[in-house]
């Protein structure tokens, strides 16, 4: 009999975090193999200067292994902080499409509304008392 936590995690929930996880090794090896083009579009893609080049790639792929791992976990404080990094990141990219009616914007801004329509919709996965620390009656 297999008693792990994760097995009550929706599938929705798995596939997030594992998209949010191959995006954290894919800009791991970009730092190796192309930064300079992949650090220039990743600052792009979060309304930040090109100047950032240098910070951006480690600091988006820590932020993504962050919330694939609290997604995973079914941590408390990993749906606010996704939920937190999904307002951020769509705004920058509805205010960016505002700006340049561009194909990157509007799939980032329509995958940030999505991801968070979805843990808003799962929200006790997240939110729920854990049933070891409830007292019980009697």
């Amino acid at each position: 009999m297999l008693n792990l936590k994760h097995a009550r995690t929706p599938i929705g929930i798995f596939l997030i975090a594992g998209f949010y996880l191959f995006g954290a090794i894919v800009l791991i090896v970009s730092i190796f193999t192309n930064p300079v083009d992949v650090s220039r579009a990743i600052a792009d893609a979060h309304g930040l200067p090109p100047v950032a080049d240098r910070i951006i790639l480690p600091m988006v792929a820590g932020i993504a292994l962050v919330i694939s791992y609290g997604l995973v976990a079914g941590a408390r404080w990993s749906y606010f902080f996704t939920i937190a990094y999904l307002i951020v990141f769509g705004g920058v990219s509805l205010w960016l499409m505002s700006q340049n009616m561009r194909q990157p914007y509007i799939g980032n801004f329509t995958w940030s509304a999505l991801v968070m329509l979805y843990l808003l919709w799962k929200r006790n996965q997240f939110l729920r008392i854990n049933e070891r620390n409830v007292p019980k009656n009697g």
